[in-house]
């Protein structure tokens, strides 16, 4: 009969202990089996998806097939007899002031003529087009006294797009100077739109 007071005591405190796991609130104040509840369901929720292509961007670089026209161009140049290159390399230019469309493909070069004038030099290269090409200003005397200091003479393929290669031609002394930018579109190159009832200038016509 000792032994009553010690069972009580062990009956007691496993209801106790069963009240604590069964009853008592998770933090936060909802009971334990409800916590458990609400960690099922969707993610939260995240930015909209964007998609997995990125917005594609205007080309900024001359392809290669354009800058090989502008190279094979340049070499087709022919100025007259004893015209000797004075720029220490041929320099590749993206864009060049007064052409319209990009990506370009560019190269500049210069020259001195010795012993000539500025009307005959251009006179000289309209009659010798470089690859065929046609020129994009009129022929003529420039009919200025005194004789002209400067001049400009552009050039286009048969196509008359917005490429080519534009001389200036400006007097030195007895001599005269001769620069060529030598512009190619590529594939990627796109021209702006005129505004309706007008057009651009070809090379070389302002």
């Amino acid at each position: 009969m000792r032994r009553l007071p010690v069972t009580l005591v062990t009956i007691a405190a496993t209801i106790a202990l069963l009240s604590a796991c069964t009853g008592a609130p998770a933090p936060g104040g909802a009971p334990a089996g409800d916590a458990a509840a609400a960690s099922v369901g969707p993610p939260p929720a995240t930015e909209p998806y964007l998609g997995s292509e990125p917005t594609p961007t205007p080309a900024t670089t001359p392809d290669a097939a354009s800058i090989a026209q502008a190279e094979a161009w340049l070499d087709a140049i022919v100025l007259p007899e004893g015209a000797e290159r004075t720029d220490d390399n041929t320099r590749l230019y993206t864009s060049l002031e007064g052409w319209i469309c990009a990506p370009i493909a560019g190269r500049h070069a210069e020259w001195l003529v010795p012993n000539a004038g500025v009307e005959d030099t251009i006179a000289w290269i309209r009659e010798n087009p470089p690859a065929g090409m046609l020129s994009t200003t009129r022929a003529g005397s420039f009919g200025d006294t005194p004789p002209p200091t400067s001049a400009t003479l552009g050039f286009t393929p048969a196509d008359r797009s917005q490429q080519g290669i534009l001389f200036r031609v400006d007097r030195r002394g007895a001599s005269v100077a001769v620069k060529a930018d030598v512009v190619a579109l590529g594939a990627t190159s796109v021209c702006p739109t005129p505004y309706p009832g007008t057009s651009y200038g070809l090379p070389g016509q302002g």
